[in-house]
């Protein structure tokens, strides 16, 4: 198995511990990583914190020159990045793996525009006021395993070019690729600039350390929702800026009037990139009745033409689901919904298979009160709902206690963009989701 390190103080170094690295396709260990403990928690903040006065003072040009050099360097490895992210995470390497190592790229690229000049408040003879933005000092971003690569870098990449130091911790369920990307671009910045650690969450929470570390000035956190409350917890003694991008229950609110075959391949696509695992995923479907058997058809349609395997094969659409955890909790979700008397258009149970495979799953019949409605299943199954009244369906998709993304479909472009602005979420869009026709590029 080949040797994977933590990054600390430019150093590459090893933990006292290792822990499993399980491939989904297969559910079979197929290498080791490094297991810190607090002292490595602690060695990586402490070098954060030294190298920090003299970074924050180094001009933004040459800093953007260090993240130019590690962007160039991701660039050179993009393939072997992206067969190890398809061995830890289950996504196709084709498509997939490349898109998130392509999309980890873009998103540090546009770091490279950023401005940091004052902002000029007042300018008058007798006296001038700016607005100085300053780096904040050892920022740490902790993330997911749906995205792992992108992120990640997509917290670094600003955090340093502005100025801050950075301490990093992967999720346990797909560090690999993040350490040798690490590894990677480690001599693209001074020592101490960027920081990469990890830990078996199960033996040893690093992250509640770091988060709750007096040295940390910022954290920047993607993944659930009960560990996300955690943190903001673990943050208030000391008052440490937060940025949390957590859980969503996004709704797709469908019209009577789309083209159901083009809305249905799009509203599939919204919910079943990267096998569902995608904090804006959608994952309940309003359809009107008059068009809700036919659309429920076309789903069914688009679900049977799905090819899930390893990502490593030729020809596949979709890889498994990255971990037992969630495997079983999609199986609950599912098994609750059929217990409940919806009925399972296509899909509903395990593959026959090693790995953690579950079928691309269409349910019908179903509505709030039970768990795929009312919860996140972040995986591949959809609940489609019925409603008569559009005023119906908005107060339904409003109902809920996310706030993160959601579409609506119409062919009447004015009707929809008036129906999206009430929609209580952060990102709305129409006759799309994940801003690419539902094709997921970089969303987390």
């Amino acid at each position: 198995m080949a040797d994977y390190k933590m990054l600390i103080n430019g150093e590459l170094v090893d933990a006292k511990e290792t822990f499993d690295v399980v491939n989904p396709a297969t559910g079979k260990t197929f290498a080791k990583s490094p297991h810190c403990d607090a002292s490595d928690v602690d060695a990586a903040v402490a070098a954060a914190k030294a190298a920090f006065p003299a970074w924050r003072d180094t001009p933004i040009e040459e800093r953007k020159a260090c993240l130019k050099k590690a962007i160039d360097l991701i660039g050179a490895n993009k393939d072997a990045l992206a067969e190890l992210l398809c061995k830890e995470q289950g996504k196709p390497k084709a498509t997939g793996a490349k898109g998130e190592v392509n999309a980890t790229i873009a998103a540090m690229t546009r770091v490279l525009n950023v401005d940091a000049a004052p902002l000029v408040h007042m300018d008058r003879p007798e006296a001038k006021v700016e607005v100085c933005r300053k780096p904040l000092g050892v920022v740490a971003g902790i993330g997911p395993w749906n995205f792992p690569l992108l992120c990640l870098f997509q917290k670094l990449a600003p955090a340093v070019v502005l100025g801050n130091t950075f301490v990093g911790k992967p999720s346990p369920f797909t560090p690999l690729s993040t350490l040798v990307m690490t590894a990677l671009i480690k001599d693209c910045f001074p020592k101490g600039v960027i920081n990469m650690i990890v830990s078996d969450d199960s033996k040893f929470r690093s992250g509640a350390q770091l988060t709750s570390h007096p040295d940390i000035r910022k954290v920047s956190f993607t993944g659930s929702v009960p560990t996300g409350q955690a943190i903001m917890k673990a943050c208030s003694p000391d008052s440490k800026r937060v940025t949390l991008e957590m859980g969503g229950n996004d709704a797709a609110i469908v019209c009577k009037d789309v083209d159901v075959k083009k809305a249905a391949a799009g509203v599939f696509g919204g919910a079943f990139a990267n096998t569902g695992q995608i904090c804006v995923a959608v994952k309940r479907a309003y359809v009107h009745s008059s068009i809700y058997d036919e659309f429920v058809k076309e789903l069914v349609a688009n679900a049977e033409a799905t090819k899930f395997g390893d990502g490593m094969e030729k020809g596949t659409t979709h890889g498994p689901l990255n971990n037992k955890m969630q495997f079983d909790k999609v199986s609950e979700f599912v098994e609750d919904a059929r217990k409940s008397g919806a009925k399972i258009e296509t899909g509903g149970k395990a593959m026959d298979r090693d790995g953690y495979f579950y079928e691309p799953t269409i349910i019908s019949g179903v509505k709030e009160g039970v768990r795929i409605v009312d919860e996140e299943q972040f995986g591949p199954a959809l609940p489609v709902i019925a409603y008569d009244d559009v005023e119906d369906a908005l107060e339904r998709t409003n109902n809920t206690k996310f706030g993160l993304g959601g579409s609506v479909w119409s062919s009447d472009i004015e009707a929809a963009n008036k129906l999206a602005a009430r929609v209580e979420s952060g990102t709305v869009w129409v006759n799309e989701h994940l801003g690419s026709k539902g094709r997921c590029t970089e969303c987390p």
